[in-house]
């Protein structure tokens, strides 16, 4: 994927972030509007269209019965994919997973599954035997920046108003019953807020053209209790110890407006 912008775009993020202002007019760690949509598939066990400004993602579960693997037989299996149609920005092109989304897939899945937003001790029916497995799909329709935030809150929301069948087991048999649904065991609510560093500024929810020139981005994990769970640092460029620390704390700020979202779900 090849990202290009004009010397007079690029001169111009440069001059205003110098001067405290944003392209757009947002302040430096101002989110652009966000708007949730949750059971936006009706075929899916969860799903949630998330739009950050011009960032749009669909993210769906779909539950199945699984052997569970021979490491965790007691747990159910959690499977996040991401996946760019082509349509959502110039760039991106058909074909298997690049580099950039399996990035996204590994990062949204450290932060749910360290967090854990789920028990998955819970979704164990047969130890060894039968568990739940969760397949999470992310699908990016429209791309203008800061994707990493807007695939976690998707996944998070589509998982959040997730429902399964009920499932018994009796004489080792297991039996599903697709009437009764029950809601997933949600155990730790979490976020993912990514700042982003240019021209040794650091800004929030950055744009498809901040990102082209960035030096360096932190993308930080949080609980809901506030203890930090997941962390992923992006670009070439490094970041000191001030600056590190700096996103931290302005994360944990940023994390609260996304668990307000969250926790206003329906």
């Amino acid at each position: 994927m090849v990202n290009v912008i004009s010397e007079v775009s690029k001169e111009t993020i440069y001059d205003l972030l110098s001067e405290g202002r944003r392209v757009d007019g947002r302040k430096f760690t101002q989110y652009r509007d966000i708007t949730v949509k949750t059971n936006y598939i009706s075929k899916a066990n969860g799903s949630a269209l998330v739009s950050i400004g011009n960032t749009t993602v669909i993210a769906g579960v779909k539950a199945q019965l699984s052997t569970p693997f021979n490491n965790s037989p007691d747990e159910g299996i959690l499977i996040i994919n991401t996946e760019s149609l082509a349509v959502a920005n110039r760039n991106f092109e058909h074909g298997p997973p690049n580099k950039f989304t399996v990035e996204i897939s590994r990062v949204v899945d450290r932060t749910i599954r360290e967090a854990p937003l789920i028990d998955l001790k819970e979704l164990c029916i047969i130890e060894s035997d039968k568990v739940w497995k969760l397949y999470v799909d992310i699908y990016i329709v429209d791309f203008d920046g800061n994707m990493m935030d807007a695939a976690a809150l998707g996944a998070i929301c589509a998982l959040m108003t997730t429902k399964i069948p009920t499932a018994s087991c009796v004489n080792d048999e297991v039996t599903v019953d697709e009437d009764i649904l029950m809601e997933l065991p949600i155990k730790n609510k979490c976020t993912l807020t990514t700042a982003t560093k240019i021209n040794n500024q650091i800004i929030y929810d950055a744009t498809y053209n901040e990102e082209i020139i960035m030096q360096a981005s932190l993308s930080v994990g949080f609980r809901e209790d506030k203890t930090l769970c997941a962390m992923q640092k992006c670009g070439l460029d490094t970041l000191n110890m001030d600056e590190i620390s700096r996103i931290i704390k302005l994360s944990e700020v940023k994390s609260k407006e996304l668990l307000n979202i969250i926790n206003n779900l329906k």
